[in-house]
């Protein structure tokens, strides 16, 4: 029989082609729905976008042929062989496929949706059964039966539809599953071992009793799976989405799970030590009494984590969020908590001896008398927490101060100690003696330091952001690298304080805040600061704009070869607008000079001063003789910036 002769039959009306045999026949988009070709030989035949919907197939050879884009589905393929067969974007949803061969095979894309692919029975694979030792059983229907499973050896399933399939037992090992779609599969006993499962799902699938040796699952989506007590040390989990799932008593020792999503995941009593959980997802996942003992969960997320009981020995906990977790009783001792945030964490009974809390946020967190703690970081707890202590005290039988009995600071208590990389945001410091404390790369922003006592303290590379620290007494500390951009700094004593490289709020003035008297008085205060004048060797002038014959400001500095103090005549131009100085508004400097026997020259303007008046002034110094000092807006607003004391009293934010 060839082709023509079939597809003529089956427009008559005749669907039953048993053991028919036809090979290497070209039988594309035909439609052969509802026929049965049970233990026919169709090898090599090209049925390429065929209909074969609700067909019986059982024990078809189609070795070699090319079913690309044709529709199996609810189909009976029982034991039939598939071997070397491309079936990319085939249909074969609700088949029957138990016991079939498909070895060699191309099933990329494929649709295997609630295909039957290892029940002997197919009418039983509706039923929930239990895998055990390659047999189903149903204690409900009351039986018990050897598997029949498909084979795919050297099979290619990426990116194929298995959701809901029936996989019991069945051999896929070393097979590429990437970006397979299996939720809700049953792969009770399965062999996945070395299977490529990268981006696959795999979320709600029964993996009871399955083996995962040396799979790929990197990116793979293992929501809401059971995966309680596998070996899965060593297993690359990074990138793969274990939300939910059931994890408890696993062993993921040495386990790569970075960046993977276990929020809401049972891990309690898991063994997680030396595994890389580097910004996993954690939050809400139940803990208790996990193994986490040198594992990295450095920025990992464990908001709302149950960690109680814990052991987080040695770990690196380093800008971990564990906001609200509850970390009672766990072990912490020599953990590091660099940067962690451990805000309204319980800590009641942990043991933190050792551990490294440098700008770690102890704002909220729970301590008890249980708890082991380094003197330091109990310093920094109570200044953070110093006026929650009342509402602490009656929420929490245990809770104590760990500084003293007293639940607010002696004089002195804070002073010549070592605060230095302690978090303080928001720090109520006011009024405090904090002489010599060594604060240096700690994080004070927003912290309330009005009128505190802070002299030689240390200060380094301090975050003092939108710090309060008016009318404070800075003389001699230490601002080296300090960011103070926002800082309230109003009345502040900075005489003798270091400040290179500090950062201070944006450096330009708004010189429209500035009358002529008041810019006068400015320029009198820089210059004594700059050239560290004694009030006797400076006098301004009188009002602005009086009869002064042009003399604004006379100062005397530096001496002539008669070792006789050098006069100088200042004059000050406020230019609300930044505009230019020309030489014009600036006249007779030569004859000024002359008549009030002055040597120098000083010009101070909040504008620039232009070609024409630089030019003047060359020439006043190079052919005259004459010292001459340039200020315009762009040295004064610097000046300014590293004396904000000054600024600070001409200026308002």
């Amino acid at each position: 029989m060839d082709a023509a002769k079939l597809l003529a039959l089956y427009e008559e009306g005749e669907t039953d082609f048993q053991e028919l045999n036809l090979e290497n026949i070209d039988l594309r988009n035909a439609d052969f729905s509802d026929a049965n070709f049970s233990d026919a030989n169709f090898s090599g035949v090209n049925f390429s976008h065929a209909n074969l919907r609700n067909t019986n197939l059982a024990g078809v050879n189609f070795h070699d042929s090319d079913l690309s884009n044709a529709d199996l589905s609810d189909s009976d393929l029982g034991g039939a062989n598939f071997s070397g067969v491309n079936f990319s974007h085939a249909d074969l949803r609700n088949t029957n496929l138990a016991g079939v061969n498909f070895h060699d095979s191309d099933l990329s894309d494929a649709y295997l949706s609630y295909a039957n692919l290892c029940f002997a029975n197919a009418q039983r694979s509706q039923y929930d059964c239990v895998y055990i030792d390659d047999c189903i059983d149903n204690s409900q229907y009351g039986y018990a039966e050897e598997l029949e499973v498909a084979i795919f050896s050297n099979v290619n399933l990426s990116d194929a539809e298995l959701i809901e399939t029936k996989l019991c037992g069945v051999d896929l090992s070393n097979l590429n599953l990437s970006g397979a779609d299996l939720s809700g599969a049953n792969l009770g006993g399965a062999n996945l071992s070395g299977a490529n499962l990268s981006n696959a799902n795999l979320s709600d699938a029964n993996l009871n009793g399955a083996n995962l040796n040396g799979a790929n699952l990197i990116n793979a989506d293992l929501s809401s799976v059971n995966l309680s007590d596998k070996n899965l040390s060593h297993f690359n989990f990074s990138d793969a989405h274990l939300s939910s799932a059931e994890l408890e008593g696993v062993n993921l020792s040495y386990a790569n799970l970075s960046n993977t999503h276990l929020d809401w995941a049972n891990l309690n009593q898991a063994n997680l030590s030396n595994a890389n959980l580097r910004n996993a997802d954690l939050s809400h996942a139940q803990l208790n009494k996990a193994f986490l003992n040198q594992a990295d969960l450095s920025d990992a997320n464990l908001k709302d984590a149950d960690l109680s009981d814990a052991n987080l020995k040695d770990a690196n906990l380093s800008g971990a969020n564990l906001d609200n977790a509850d970390l009672s009783d766990a072990n912490l001792k020599d953990a590091n908590l660099s940067g962690a945030n451990l805000d309204n964490a319980d800590l009641s009974g942990a043991n933190l001896k050792d551990a490294n809390l440098n700008l770690a946020n102890l704002t909220g967190t729970i301590i008890d008398i249980k708890t082991e703690i380094d003197h330091k970081w109990a310093i920094v707890w109570k200044i953070l927490n110093q006026e929650k202590f009342a509402q602490i005290n009656q929420q929490y039988k245990n809770q104590i101060s760990l500084s003293g009995t007293q639940n607010h600071f002696s004089k002195y208590e804070l002073e010549w100690i070592d605060l230095s990389n302690s978090y303080l945001k928001n720090a109520k410091l006011a009024n405090f003696s904090l002489i010599h404390t060594d604060f240096s790369n700690s994080h004070l922003h927003s912290a309330d330091l009005h009128s505190a006592d802070l002299r030689g303290a240390n200060l380094t590379g301090v975050n003092l952001q939108e710090a309060t620290l008016i009318k404070a007494n800075l003389q001699g500390a230490n601002l080296s690298n300090a960011d103070l951009r926002y800082a309230n700094i109003s009345g502040a004593n900075l005489n003798d304080t270091k400040r290179g490289g500090a950062k201070f709020s944006d450096i330009s003035c708004d010189w429209t805040q500035l009358n002529d008297e008041q810019f006068e008085q400015l320029c009198y205060d820089l210059l004594i600061k700059q050239h560290n004048l004694k009030l006797t060797d400076i006098d301004k002038m009188g009002k602005s704009r009086s009869r002064d014959g042009g003399r604004d400001i006379v100062f005397s500095k530096g001496t002539d070869i008669n070792k006789k103090p050098i006069k100088w005549i200042a004059q000050c131009k406020l230019k609300s607008d930044k505009g230019s100085l020309g030489s014009s508004q600036v006249p007779n400097i030569r004859d000024m000079l002359d008549q009030y026997n002055a040597e120098g020259f000083c010009i101070l303007t909040s504008g620039i001063i232009d070609a024409t008046l630089h030019d003047k002034l060359d020439t006043l110094k190079e052919d005259k003789g004459f010292e001459v000092e340039r200020w315009s807006y762009l040295e004064i607003e610097r000046f300014l910036a590293d004396h904000p004391e000054i600024k600070a009293r001409y200026f308002q934010d």
